[in-house]
């Protein structure tokens, strides 16, 4: 009977990556344009992007629920050909396979816009067709306790110093953001909600002892028919901060965290004799996820001892760091715009990453913000109008470790931003942190404390029966036993050396020792 070696061990608790795949999904349908916008002789371009709303998983498979957002530039069908926008959503729901998925285990989601097209439609001249093909990609993980080996006394090891992230805790917790706000000034007043479609973004995260603490900000559209006679639909944008903390027994500062941000219910309603107030009601579940990075060394081989080996498969935390970036820009107002008597307000309305390039110890990135100000138009009767103007930029963030190949997430937040008009030019400034992530991917087998056994006793001349096990082969099952891979075949008719089948015993002649 083989006798258990008593190796020195460390436990840890993993996220272990169960598996990774990719779908497209293919969006259909109609937009319209709304009532006050004129009728479209030419559409200049389409600006997309992908919002995941919802994530589920049932065995072996993930859905995906989320909305594809198009901003439609065109030329106006006027005589005067003046340049408007639109801003239209379409709601979907796409499918990954992911093999070995099942409802209890973590799921994450990304999504990248292959291609859009939008084209009239043959039935109503202000309807146009569209059809958006989306990659959707699923990596789905469990939390796993293993039990690793760093070290088998008296005996020689290979091993490996590899990075790993061990679980300390996670915990979730609720938050409700609540607040008034106002329909913009140049947006008639409210009759009836449609539709209100969320956006939470995490902008800071902070460990104390034994506590994580949030900062975020969530984001409402709401789509409305006006309080006007030709009832009229019109959408609307207000962003509400939040700040909260989730009590994590063991954190500590210095170690990594995750949050993740799910919207559980929005409720939006007018307030006031004119309708021109709103009351905001949202409840955000909020998931933290504490992890500490460790550098352990594994073994991964041990001469002379059977053992099995467990596949690490994990993604591990290299750095993480943020930069601020200050970006200013002038431009005339955009035709047919009348000129600026006042600016009332300036807000940014997408950041978007372009490009994310990682290098050594440096994460290189491109993005735009959009950026909407409302003006008092300089007018007799000085009507409110609203223009927008793209801002790119670009800016790095140190972190150390970074090579070219890793995984590096992103999350851009605009923390100042204002404008003004002065000598017929309007100027903004804004002021813009962007956090950055690094991840590996890491596969390494690594043998496990339960797992390792000392040979049998087999004495010269004598035979023992053996289990075959994970791994084995003829060749290093001679050498265990002092005997020859030809004498194991010839005293196992049958048995293909090329194939041998987990689980099944085999007869194996000892040999003399040296």
């Amino acid at each position: 009977m083989a006798a258990q070696v008593a190796p020195v061990t460390e436990q840890l608790t993993i996220n272990q990556v169960v598996n990774e795949q990719t779908a497209q999904t293919v969006v259909r349908g109609t937009i319209t344009v709304p009532d006050p916008k004129p009728d479209v002789d030419e559409i200049l371009s389409v600006d997309r992007t992908a919002t995941v709303k919802d994530i589920s998983i049932v065995p072996d498979k993930v859905i995906v629920e989320g909305t594809l957002t198009l901003q439609v530039v065109y030329v106006a069908f006027k005589p005067d050909q003046a340049v408007h926008h639109m801003h239209e959503q379409i709601n979907f729901t796409g499918y990954v396979d992911v093999p070995g998925a099942t409802p209890d285990m973590n799921v994450k989601v990304d999504i990248d816009i292959e291609d859009v097209s939008v084209n009239r439609s043959n039935k109503k001249p202000r309807d146009f067709d569209v059809a958006a093909v989306l990659e959707v990609s699923a990596k789905v993980t469990e939390n796993r306790q293993i039990e690793v080996v760093v070290d088998v006394p008296g005996y020689d090891v290979e091993s490996e110093m590899i990075n790993v992230d061990d679980l300390v805790d996670q915990e979730s917790s609720q938050v409700i953001v609540s607040d008034e706000f106002e329909v913009p000034a140049e947006k008639p007043p409210v009759e009836k909600i449609l539709d209100v479609d969320t956006q939470t973004t995490i902008t800071d995260t902070r460990i104390v002892k034994d506590k994580v603490i949030i900062d975020g900000e969530v984001t409402i559209q709401v789509t409305y028919v006006a309080f006007e006679p030709s009832q009229p639909v019109h959408n609307m944008h207000q962003s509400f901060s939040f700040s909260h903390f989730i009590e994590v027994p063991g954190a500590a500062p210095g170690m990594n965290v995750e949050v993740d941000a799910y919207v559980e219910d929005v409720d939006v309603e007018t307030k006031g004799a004119y309708a021109d107030r709103l009351t905001a009601y949202i409840v955000l579940e909020l998931n933290a996820r504490v992890m500490e990075p460790k550098q352990i060394n594994v073994v991964t081989e041990v001469a002379g001892v059977s053992f099995e080996k467990t596949l690490l498969n994990i993604e591990s935390v290299v750095g993480e760091d943020s930069a601020q970036v200050v970006l200013r820009e002038s431009f005339e107002t955009p035709d047919p715009k009348p000129d600026v008597e006042k600016v009332l307000d300036t807000t940014a309305k997408e950041i978007k990453i372009t490009e994310s390039k990682v290098i050594n110890n440096k994460v290189i990135l491109r993005g735009y913000v959009d950026v909407n100000i409302i003006y008092v138009a300089a007018l007799d009767d000085q009507p409110v109008h609203s223009m927008h103007q793209r801002i790119n930029f670009r800016t790095f963030v140190e972190i150390p470790g970074a090579e070219n190949g890793m995984n590096v997430m992103v999350t851009p937040i605009v923390e100042y931003i204002k404008s003004d008009y002065e000598s017929c030019n309007v100027h903004v400034e804004l002021v813009m942190k962007v956090r950055v992530r690094v991840t590996e991917s890491m596969q390494r087998e690594v043998v496990t404390a339960e797992m390792i056994e000392e040979p049998d006793v087999c004495l010269p001349g004598e035979t023992i029966d053996y289990t075959i096990r994970q791994g084995d082969t003829l060749f290093e099952l001679a050498q265990r036993y002092s005997t020859t891979v030809n004498a194991i075949i010839a005293a196992n008719p049958g048995v293909n050396p090329q194939n041998l089948k987990v689980g099944d015993t085999i007869t194996i002649p000892c040999g003399a020792k040296g």
